[in-house]
């Protein structure tokens, strides 16, 4: 049932810092839209509105998970995507009735593996999170209905997503899929799924048991053909079969729905017989959505005038004369230079596009000259007597779409280096390479810290395992692995976590300690390196001093009072 207006409260878009404590206004709120704002936590206050069940924290300066949410007893959708989060911890699992979790476009370390115990979870938007394979514990979540896999690495699903068999949505669009497996078909609850922006070049047959289909887009692909038994889809309302390779279709398509159902057919190189074939079944259908589409610039047609008569007399010859002398020739000095202009469309466009990014990337280098300036050293605290090294790049990663003109990416890296520009919460990651592998260790910022500002300080970890964890490691390992033609090391791991400094001087280990201390850091393994250092640039050398005394007193036995580590200064350098 949908919510009265008066129970529902949107505070998008206001450049909030703070959220007002006007949310109280109505005791009875049911959703409150927070989104697209700048807030780093939330207030206790929060907490009053127990009838709340609808959150929406999208876009903001989160970087730890708000566990205030989890006295919201009835909230059954939380959005918490496209936020600096890198954990979010177990204790959401308490969110009992939680429906519907976004948790997509985080920097998370660790995919939350405790997810499968939302028991009446239906909607689950884990996009943009860089995933390689489908994690075994969503294949855990029974009830799950809706699934948004948008912008990650899949190459495929597991043989197991059958499990998900009350399965009605499936949104994979730009990812890297290649093919599907054949339990793909017994997925009947299934409605909509998107596929676009992959590189599939066939579709299992087992596609066509979907009975219940209304909606599937596979544009932007390799396709060669349709599965031969695609007519048994007569539930499509939408089929998309845009810009692909297609050249025919099985006969079979004629016993779809035709009457309701509507296809994108445009940029396939058919053949003749096809185009016919297409006439027949959609006969208002232009003939310019059958061809295949490149990129040709077609001058345009210039007529002549033929219906001047030749007998014409020498008066209106004479009024003809004038009429080209006074007003056609002047027009035409204004006009000639650019009809003359023959410049290909695409080469403008991509000057102009080069024009305006060569000007914001000056502002961003002046941006990114002045961090520098206030930041040229970095300070961390090891056990690893390697040469590092410390390099820095700002925080954004402009999409970049293989299928569209060059100049449409670049004008996409301009806009992204704007909002960069604007967006003074996103800054500059601080890599540290200690010859094995880049660790990300840091975040500058172009800002202004207050004295009550937390200070974070940021500890990584990167050892060699042992033969037990290894086995464990290779056993969470899919067998698709190989097909990303990325080498895996499956000797060394590295782990993070972020830790405040009330956290270190109240020494207390939680499970976020447990888990990145295991196993307890052993000095002497020659292969086992910590790295401790300030998260941010919010903080002074006596602050880090007394955070390393902190550290070795919580985490570090020390070895006859001998100092287990040293501080290292890295000069930064830029990518």
């Amino acid at each position: 049932m949908p919510y009265q207006k008066k129970d529902i409260l949107d505070l998008s878009h206001k450049s909030l810092k703070k959220v007002p404590k006007s949310i109280l206004n109505n005791p009875n709120l049911r959703e409150l839209n927070l989104s697209n704002n700048q807030l780093t936590e939330l207030p206790d206050f929060i907490t009053e509105l127990r009838r709340l069940e609808v959150l929406k924290l999208r876009n903001n300066n989160f970087k730890t998970a708000p566990e205030l949410v989890l006295q919201l007893k009835n909230l059954k959708s939380l959005s918490l995507s496209e936020n600096q989060i890198e954990v979010i911890p177990e204790s959401f699992s308490r969110l009992l009735n939680l429906e519907k979790f976004d948790i997509g476009a985080n920097p998370l370390v660790e995919f939350p593996k405790w997810i499968d115990k939302l028991y009446v979870l239906k909607d689950l938007g884990i996009y943009s999170l860089n995933l390689d394979h489908l994690p075994e514990v969503v294949l855990r979540i029974k009830y799950l209905e809706t699934i948004s896999l948008d912008d990650n690495n899949l190459v495929t699903l597991p043989n197991s997503i059958d499990n998900l068999r009350y399965l009605k949505e499936l949104w994979a669009e730009g990812n890297c899929f290649e093919y599907l497996p054949e339990s793909f078909g017994n997925l009947h609850q299934l409605e909509r799924v998107n596929f676009s922006f992959n590189n599939f070049k066939y579709l299992p047959k087992s596609i066509c048991n979907l009975k219940r289909l209304e909606f599937l887009s596979i544009s932007e692909n390799d396709i060669r053909e349709l599965p031969h038994n695609i007519g048994k889809l007569n539930q499509l309302t939408n089929l998309d079969l845009s810009y692909n390779q297609i050249t025919s279709l099985p006969k079979s398509f004629s016993s779809l729905n035709i009457e309701r159902l509507e296809v994108w057919f445009n940029g396939n190189p058919y053949n003749e017989t096809t185009k016919r074939q297409i006439k027949s079944l959609f006969p208002e259908i232009d003939d310019s959505e059958l061809e295949e589409e490149v990129l040709v610039y077609n001058k345009e047609k210039k007529t002549s005038q033929n219906t001047i008569q030749k007998d014409v007399d020498k008066s209106s010859f004479t009024v003809f004369f004038i009429f080209i002398t006074i007003i056609i020739i002047p027009v035409l000095f204004i006009l000639l230079p650019k009809i003359l202009d023959t410049e290909d469309p695409i080469v403008k466009a991509t000057k102009k596009a080069y024009s305006e990014y060569n000007t914001i990337f000056t502002l961003y280098k002046k941006n990114r000259d002045s961090i520098l300036k206030n930041n040229s050293t970095f300070y961390v605290y090891t056990n690893d007597t390697s040469k590092l090294k410390a390099t820095f790049y700002p925080n954004l990663e402009p999409y970049t779409n293989h299928y569209v003109s060059s100049y449409s990416n670049i004008q996409a890296k301009t806009d992204a280096l704007k909002k960069f520009l604007q967006d003074k919460s996103l800054g500059y990651k601080v890599i540290v390479n200690n010859n094995r592998v880049r660790l990300i260790q840091a975040t500058l910022f172009d800002s202004i810290y207050t004295d009550a500002s937390i200070k974070k300080y940021s500890l990584v970890v990167d050892y060699k395992m042992s033969k037990e964890e290894i086995e464990i490691k290779k056993q969470r390992r899919t067998k698709y692995m190989d097909i990303l033609n990325r080498r895996r090391d499956t000797v060394f791991n590295s782990e993070k976590i972020v830790l405040t400094s009330k956290e270190l001087t109240d020494r207390k280990i939680n499970n976020g300690f447990k888990r990145i201390l295991s196993p307890i850091i052993d000095l002497n393994n020659k292969e086992y390196h910590f790295y401790f250092s300030p998260y941010d640039n919010n903080f002074s050398k006596q602050d880090f001093m007394k955070a390393i005394e902190d550290f070795n007193a919580m985490y570090i036995k020390t070895n006859n009072n001998k100092n287990i580590g040293e501080i290292k200064e890295l000069v930064i350098e830029t990518e």
